[in-house]
């Protein structure tokens, strides 16, 4: 949903980068709409650039089942293929199909379906499409099915789960690039992504693996009071600028903290 709301407004995702602000076709076949609305207006929120706000209002489609309360199709089956294809706009850049199992019938993920699959994947290629797939792991930690999934992809990520921040509602993961077709060495490392909700809204923070902000806070925070954008802090540090935010904020409040602990005594 990240990646899909920044390419529709043209919003940066690290470390990834910046969408292009394209329109952007979602497949949600899992989740019960009112819990996927619930999520995509916390992301909304936290979204205060207007123009950003109307280009995401103009490309972000969601293509709902549970909204739609009908099977629509599945992308193993020709037939299936033609209905999606009909709900999907003309000008749609990105396709986010989520997930394999549940756009196709009865969850098959062998060789024979796929074959199916992969020749709507080529046809979506060839029209100037891109298209997302999330995927489920097997009890091994690898994608279940078939390993041909992996032929045709240009980018394979795997997403592994790290345990929450002790005392925060938060969910963490690494992210590792498992298939880069291109040559992006800044994708060739693993990074520790944290997703949590704050005033109703939602919030995400990326770094390179192993990184502890709180031993650059300092840093950042000199940085910042010698007016250096913060952009650049977050370039330096391979984070995103909401990390960079936080960690300074954080550092005020504790430095307040402190100065108000001395004044009393």
């Amino acid at each position: 949903m990240l990646m899909a709301y920044a390419v529709a407004s043209g919003k940066p995702v690290e470390p990834w980068g910046k969408g292009a602000g394209m329109p952007v076709a979602y497949l949600d076949g899992e989740m019960r709409a009112i819990g996927f609305q619930r999520r995509l207006r916390l992301l909304h929120a936290r979204n205060s650039d207007e123009a950003s706000i109307r280009r995401v209002n103009q490309n972000l489609h969601i293509i709902s089942r549970d909204y739609a309360e009908d099977v629509i199709g599945s992308i193993d089956q020709v037939e299936g293929q033609q209905r999606i294809d009909a709900l999907i706009p003309d000008d749609t850049q990105l396709i986010v199909v989520d997930n394999l199992s549940a756009w196709t019938s009865g969850g098959r993920e062998d060789g024979g379906s796929w074959a199916t699959i992969k020749a709507w994947l080529i046809a979506k290629r060839l029209q100037g499409t891109s298209v997302l797939l999330v995927h489920h792991t097997g009890k091994n930690g690898k994608q279940r099915g078939s390993s041909a999934h992996e032929d045709l992809l240009d980018f394979s990520i795997l997403l592994s789960p790290l345990p929450s921040n002790e005392g925060q509602q938060d969910t963490r993961f690494t992210v590792d690039h498992t298939k880069l077709r291109d040559h992006i060495p800044r994708l060739k490392s693993r990074y520790e992504f944290t997703i949590y909700t704050e005033d109703e809204k939602l919030f995400f923070e990326s770094m390179p693996a192993g990184m502890r902000v709180s031993e650059h806070a300092k840093e950042m925070l000199a940085m910042h009071l010698k007016n250096v954008p913060m952009s650049v802090i977050a370039e330096k540090y391979q984070v995103n600028k909401s990390t960079v935010s936080r960690a300074i904020q954080k550092l005020k409040e504790l430095a307040a903290s402190q100065a108000q602990d001395l004044a009393v005594a």
